[in-house]
């Protein structure tokens, strides 16, 4: 999913807006398979996470909850110049942080608690990927 952030307190090029084609990896794990199907998780009913990605990452805007310029952003919303988002953190570790917590939430939901999620790895390219894992 195309995206720009920044990441207003680095000291490099990284404070300017830069974005990437983002893509995530999620792992799911269970005790027990699903007992009419013997999957973990039917693919099929992972709409909803896939909405929730695109929602978020999708041609949008990143900026930190504390970023300097937050009010500047805002205005360009208003503006209807970007499709903002504010996050904790912008970066793909934030990321892959945000997607672990809300598709483990969704997927804890859909499944009683069966399912949840091992890890994410998020990609900003084919050659930097950052992994977040959850709690054990």
């Amino acid at each position: 999913m195309p995206c720009t952030h920044r990441s207003w307190a680095h000291y490099g090029k990284c404070a300017f807006l830069h974005g990437y084609e983002r893509s995530f990896e999620i792992e799911f794990g269970c005790g027990e398979l699903e007992p009419k199907t013997g999957f973990v998780v039917d693919f099929g009913d992972l709409k909803e996470v896939r909405a929730l990605l695109q929602e978020q990452f999708d041609h949008t805007t990143l900026i930190a909850v504390d970023d300097p310029h937050r009010e500047l952003f805002e205005e360009l919303r208003r503006a209807g110049v970007i499709d903002l988002r504010i996050m904790d953190h912008t970066g793909m570790e934030g990321a892959a942080e945000w997607v672990h917590e809300r598709v483990d939430r969704l997927v804890r939901e859909r499944t009683s608690g069966r399912v949840r999620v091992l890890r994410v790895v998020a990609r900003e390219s084919r050659k930097n990927a950052v992994v977040f894992r959850g709690p054990m």
